[in-house]
């Protein structure tokens, strides 16, 4: 085993790594199912905007700097 240690260590090192991704993205899946957007109607027309979004924007700004650590 000694002539493959160096071998052994990039596999661990990469597989860390990738657990730690899949574990980043779960979460931040979770993060996004209990987002809800609100879609008022705008004044008395019949068009419709999306309010409630700050929380979105939140969060994918911490999604943002999450990946760029990765």
């Amino acid at each position: 085993m000694a002539p493959h240690v160096t071998l052994c260590e990039d596999v661990g090192e990469k597989a860390q790594k990738e657990f730690y991704i899949e574990k980043s993205l779960a979460k931040m899946k979770g993060e996004w199912l209990g987002l809800k957007f609100l879609l008022p109607r705008f004044k008395s027309t019949s068009t419709y905007t999306i309010s409630g979004y700050d929380d979105a924007i939140t969060i994918l700004d911490e999604h943002i700097v999450t990946a760029q650590a990765m």
